[in-house]
């Protein structure tokens, strides 16, 4: 039986405890938190989680934790990725693994976290980050790990390519971003995804992952939408290719009428991957939400 401790209870958290009470995959939770409050326990029951869900305050925050053994970061990112990088090293000297849907500390400090989780023989795993549901790096790794990836271009911001898509159908910019938040598929605060931020944070986590690179956020140049000014058949995309140098971008792109990425639901995300060795590979889904998150994570967790 995995024990998790849960940092972070938004939509996706809730999605998660969700999955781990309806199924039974051996996870346990014995430890929730959220910027309001904690709880802990060897033995917390449904109604323990219900309640703390309910009202956090009451709980309060200094206390010591219940054993677990993985650690879930699904937290609100941080501006630098100073706070993951700090809470990741201080779980693996204890000896605990990772599995985190938090971009920020892994596109600013890829080299330090994967050292430390090396130093301390521990393990982190991050379907979540890039994608959200979509199954790109577990896919890669189970069925494609011999070969070496030649080329990346996808579809891992939903709220920005939401946006663009209702705008261009005839839908107010405002109208757009309320039903995105409506939806659960874009936070109340998305200014991350519509300058481009957020989108370049997984740019990052793709090159080095798939690429072997070692980049920051800080060496990447990025860009995001043009509210004043939406064109059609745009979306953002990230884009990596290494046929003859190396190249990375990720920002808006206007494409041809017949790309298959433009004839995608608004709600949809997608990946195509090339290969030295073999024929590419396209991963698609046609919604993708907090319980398609939800699920990466849950995965991450029984796989590591």
């Amino acid at each position: 039986m995995k024990r998790v401790f849960i940092s972070g209870t938004g939509n996706v958290g809730k999605n998660l405890i969700g999955l781990i009470q309806q199924y039974d995959v051996g996870v346990r939770i014995t430890g929730l938190e959220n910027r309001r409050g904690m709880i802990s326990g060897e033995h917390l029951t449904n109604n323990d989680v219900e309640n703390f869900l309910k009202n956090p305050e009451k709980f309060g925050k200094n206390k010591e934790k219940a054993e677990y053994d993985i650690f879930v970061d699904l937290r609100t990112a941080s501006r630098d990725g100073r706070m993951e990088l700090e809470s990741y090293i201080s779980e693996f000297q204890k000896g605990k693994n990772v599995v985190t849907a938090n971009k920020s500390g892994l596109a600013n400090y890829w080299p330090e976290i994967f050292q430390s989780c090396k130093n301390e023989n521990s393990n982190i795993l991050y379907e979540a980050t890039v994608a959200g549901g979509l199954p790109i790096f577990s896919t890669l790794r189970a069925s494609c790990g011999y070969f070496k990836v030649r080329s990346f271009r996808g579809i891992v911001n939903l709220t920005s390519n939401y946006i663009i898509k209702k705008v261009n159908s005839g839908i107010n910019l405002k109208e757009a971003e309320e039903e995105a938040i409506r939806l659960g598929i874009a936070e109340t605060d998305m200014s991350d995804d519509l300058t481009g931020k957020d989108s370049a944070r997984k740019a990052v986590i793709v090159c080095n992952s798939l690429f072997g690179k070692k980049f920051r956020l800080s060496d990447f140049k990025y860009g995001g939408l043009n509210l004043n000014k939406i064109e059609q058949n745009s979306m953002l995309l990230v884009s990596i290719n290494e046929d003859e140098e190396f190249k990375a971008q990720s920002g808006i792109q206007i494409l041809e009428e017949n790309d298959p990425f433009l004839k995608m639901g608004p709600t949809a995300m997608a990946a195509e991957v090339g290969f030295y060795g073999r024929s590419n590979l396209t991963l698609m889904e046609e919604f993708d939400g907090p319980l398609e998150t939800a699920s990466a994570v849950l995965s991450d967790i029984i796989n590591i």
